[in-house]
Formats: structure tokens, C-alpha cells, sequence
């Protein structure tokens, strides 16, 4: 699936200057974070490369179904979210942050529901995974501006994931990108 917008390739200045998630209170000793690269949406392919361990063909052929539906559940709601700007606290598509984001798709998409509504809030809700443990679905968080937990995305396969940006509103990059590489911290997988 192309994904609309995909001819923005201009760069991205001053990412997150808002702290995407306000899980964040600025401090005047802190400078603000490098201006990020440039980078390109890639295309979404519905194969996920994943490494887990082997299941049987049982559980693959009950499993797939539901993995597909919600693979093309996400991928649609992401198309409508797409482009909604960044609002500090905003849960609406006049305005979502980072971790309102996160927090309408996994209700809208998976049915589940987080207590937290902070980055952080919700990392401490989840089991914690190494990058090269992600699924597709998991949550990928970062620490943007210091030690603390304060953006979250959604994983989506293939080293992508879906966020929203201070700067350019939701969108999908690239976790190999040097600017989230250097900021990645842990993934997630809904406990339960």
C-alpha cells in the first residue's frame, strides 16, 4: 500500500520541539533537540518479517486470518489519521499527540485500553521488548529529550512505525532513520 503524502521529502526542523507526548516539563538547562533528517515513507508490505519462535500449522492457519485484519484494520486507520497535526494532549483529528494517538488506535483497532496517558504512563503497562523482538502491533518508545520515556509510535513491520510528529502531525519513519535510532529505548506488547 503506497502510502499518501509520500512526496514530502523536505526535512524536518526542530522534531518533537513540543515533546510529542507532554510527558515532559522544559528546563532552561536543556537544549533543544538537533533538527531531524530527511527521510522518505516507504511502502507498507503486508509480509512482516518476524523472529519468534516457530508455531505450528494449527496455530498459524487460526492465527493469520486475525493478524491480516488487523494488519489492514491499522494500515486503514492510519490512512485516516494521516496528516492530523499535533496537539499537545489532543485525542481528536483537529489534534493527537503522540501517546493520544497510540491510545485511540489500540482502542479503535485492537480493543484494548491503557490506564496511563503519558509515553511513559503506558511503557510502564506493557511487557518490555528489544528492537529485534517487535511485532507487528507492538509499541516502540523513545527518550527524544532526555532520560525520560516521553514519545511512543506503533510498530508496523519491516523497521516502520506510525507516530505522531510536533512538527508534521502523524506519519510513518523509519527506525533505522539516524535521529530515531540514536532515541530508541525499548518496544512493547500489551500485556494480556
Amino acid at each position: 500500500m503506497i502510502w499518501r503524502y509520500s512526496k514530502y521529502l523536505l526535512a524536518l526542523s526542530f522534531i518533537l520541539l513540543l515533546s510529542s507526548c507532554g510527558s515532559l516539563q522544559r528546563s532552561p538547562a536543556k537544549s533543544k533537540p538537533k533538527s531531524a533528517p530527511q527521510f522518505e515513507h516507504e511502502i507498507l508490505n503486508s509480509k512482516k518479517d518476524k523472529t519468534t519462535k516457530p508455531k505450528s500449522k494449527s496455530e498459524e492457519i487460526d492465527e493469520a486470518p486475525a493478524l491480516d485484519a488487523k494488519e489492514s484494520d491499522l494500515e486503514s486507520f492510519i490512512d485516516d489519521w494521516y496528516g492530523t497535526p499535533h496537539r499537545m494532549g489532543g485525542m481528536t483529528k483537529k489534534g493527537v499527540d503522540c501517546s493520544g494517538f497510540v491510545i485511540i488506535a489500540y482502542q479503535e483497532v485492537f480493543e484494548r485500553e491503557f490506564q496511563g496517558r503519558r509515553a511513559e504512563d503506558i511503557f510502564s503497562e506493557m511487557e518490555a521488548l528489544n528492537q529485534d523482538e517487535l511485532e507487528f502491533g507492538d509499541l516502540v518508545f523513545f527518550k527524544v529529550r532526555g532520560r525520560r520515556i516521553d514519545h511512543v509510535g506503533i510498530y508496523l513491520g519491516d523497521g516502520q512505525f506510525a507516530h505522531t510528529s510536533s512538527s508534521r502531525g502523524v506519519m510513518i519513519s523509519s527506525l533505522s532513520n539516524a535521529y530515531w535510532s540514536k532515541r530508541f529505548f525499548k518496544g512493547g506488547r500489551y500485556k494480556g
